[in-house]
């Protein structure tokens, strides 16, 4: 996934989760003349923000309100689409609960929202770009789906299960000229953590263990031009992944992410 305008000019790219975050950095990342952007969400006034800075890079763009927890709201963004050549399914909360504790509507709209409701969408937008013989899907996962998280089982779920679709899809259509990336940060400066009531993390987990949006779209893009279809943003998560399921380490995040 190079820069908007080394697409064709008649790219139409879907961001899912556009209105912040790490959804609002691959819109911009793609905003340039020639481009339409499809950005979905579902804060109207946000998405307007973000619409305005895209076409201030002179790209077109187009907004979207849908639950993308829902089905009909996958469906709704998917028909919009109308066969886009980038999909970035971006889409997320966090969430972070005692097993026992969240209310099961809740648990359900979680895992449709990051990982059924990818499948379906995903089912539906692969099938032209594989026709096409081109087009890029970035589904934007979570280190969660590479090791336990405490707490934090069916969002781990969610995203093992985005994850692992995704590599799956990638050996599939892969060879028929659509690149498939999956994207697994770890914490990124986003406002997901606030809107989970997990504002303590802000200031318990050391500022090197923050990314920016902005590397998540680097880790990204160098991803894809090496042929990979899974990618650990941040050189300090390469380095940790393999001992972060330890006793030792489980034992340190317990400690940085407990409320005080």
């Amino acid at each position: 996934m190079d820069r908007a305008h080394d697409q064709p000019t008649t790219s139409r790219i879907l961001v899912t989760g556009a209105s912040s975050g790490i959804g609002e950095a691959f819109a911009l990342h793609h905003a340039t003349v020639g481009v339409c952007l499809v950005l979905v969400g579902r804060d109207r006034q946000a998405l307007d923000r973000v619409s305005r800075l895209a076409e201030e890079r002179g790209a077109d763009t187009e907004i979207i309100i849908a639950d993308l927890s829902t089905p009909q709201g996958v469906d709704l963004a998917c028909e919009a689409a109308d066969n886009p050549d980038i999909v970035i399914a971006n889409a997320g909360i966090t969430h972070a609960a005692t097993t026992g504790t969240s209310d099961p509507d809740v648990l359900d709209r979680l895992a449709y929202l990051m990982s059924t409701g990818v499948v379906r969408m995903c089912e539906q937008l692969v099938p032209p770009m594989v026709a096409r013989g081109t087009g890029t899907v970035v589904i934007v996962s979570s280190i969660a789906a590479r090791t336990p998280m405490r707490k934090a089982a069916p969002y781990a779920a969610a995203k093992s299960h985005a994850t692992a679709y995704a590599q799956s899809l990638a050996l599939e259509i892969e060879p028929k000229g659509v690149r498939v990336l999956a994207v697994c940060p770890g914490y990124v400066h986003t406002d997901l953590h606030r809107r989970a009531g997990l504002d303590h993390l802000n200031r318990s987990i050391p500022g090197w263990m923050w990314l920016d949006p902005e590397d998540v779209v680097r880790a990204t893009v160098r991803a894809l031009r090496g042929r990979r279809n899974a990618v650990v943003p941040g050189l300090v998560y390469k380095l940790v992944l393999p001992f972060l399921a330890s006793r030792t380490a489980q034992g340190i995040w317990r400690r940085l992410t407990r409320r005080h």
